[in-house]
């Protein structure tokens, strides 16, 4: 029998997601009474997804948001997106990006102990995910029941959002829907580097700087798998041209061509000044806007 390649990936992906969650953390086993039998979380080696000789290799929205936590990421009111009716978002495209984005904002929401506002975002992922057909992946499982029951329980609503996030990704390589797994995705970049750039503003903390500009570097394989499925959706390309507008401008910029790492191997973090985190922030916050307002 043949084996799935790209289902393999993504099984893969999301359970090493899973374990550097937890690690991250520095969380015991969730405590979660209806985790699936026999889940194993064993991490293996680094999956790198191949798609019309494109290799790319993404994180999820929960492993941005655990890594900018674990660099002293906030909580701060106010910068999480507005609950929106799903039924404004007129095409498929808007309806992906948006998902990704509460996607994130679900996340950010369930690592900071948010549990109204987690509750809030998980109800319009399922709504906005049932806009896109494919709401049914919320039953298996009982991970919507799953994530309500154990509500304040953080290691057990991240793993849950970690295999909610499995399943979806399975759902969309199975049916051949490729396409709309990165532009989620894409919604929950652009949404998790402006929550993370709007906490950097306030507290200007160098950890969640070098964060910022290590979640930059994914950008290229973003624009990458995006340009592989540009096929099956031709309305992907504005969105290409705007994160490929942000890339330009980070690789343009002093901090960024002046790093050793252009010239030679090396592990040095990344620093950017606030003036370019600055000229970031306003360039994916202008993307967010054109995203969230449909």
């Amino acid at each position: 029998m043949l084996v799935n390649k790209k289902s393999f990936v993504l099984k893969s992906a999301m359970l090493i997601a899973t374990g550097m969650l937890l690690a991250s953390c520095g969380s015991e086993t969730p405590k979660d009474d209806n985790l699936s039998a026999g889940t194993d979380t064993t991490a293996a080696p680094e999956p790198t997804a191949e798609v019309e000789d494109v290799s790319y290799s993404l994180p999820s929205p929960l492993q941005i948001a655990s890594i900018f936590k674990k660099s002293g990421l906030k909580y701060k009111d106010g910068i999480t997106s507005t609950l929106k009716d799903p039924s404004k978002y007129g095409t498929n495209l808007s309806k992906a990006l948006n998902l990704g984005v509460y996607s994130a904002d679900l996340s950010y929401t369930v690592l900071n102990k948010q549990n109204q506002e987690a509750m809030n975002y998980m109800k319009l992922c399922r709504q906005m995910a049932d806009n896109l057909g494919m709401g049914s992946v919320f039953d298996q499982g009982n991970l919507s029941k799953r994530f309500e029951k154990n509500i304040g329980n953080e290691d057990s609503l991240a793993y849950i959002i970690a295999e909610l996030q499995m399943v979806t990704d399975m759902y969309l390589d199975e049916n051949d829907q490729q396409q709309v797994t990165s532009i989620v995705f894409a919604g929950a970049w652009v949404e998790s580097m402006y929550v993370g750039s709007k906490v950097y503003e306030k507290g200007k903390d160098k950890s969640l700087n070098s964060k910022l500009a290590e979640q930059m570097t994914i950008l290229g394989s973003i624009v990458n798998a995006l340009k592989a499925q540009e096929k099956k959706d031709p309305a992907i390309g504005g969105l290409i041209a705007d994160l490929q507008g942000v890339k330009d401008i980070y690789d343009s910029l002093p901090s960024v061509k002046d790093h050793p790492e252009a010239n030679e191997d090396t592990e040095k973090e990344m620093s950017l000044t606030d003036d370019e985190v600055s000229t970031l922030t306003t360039k994916i916050e202008a993307i967010r806007t054109k995203i969230i307002n449909g």
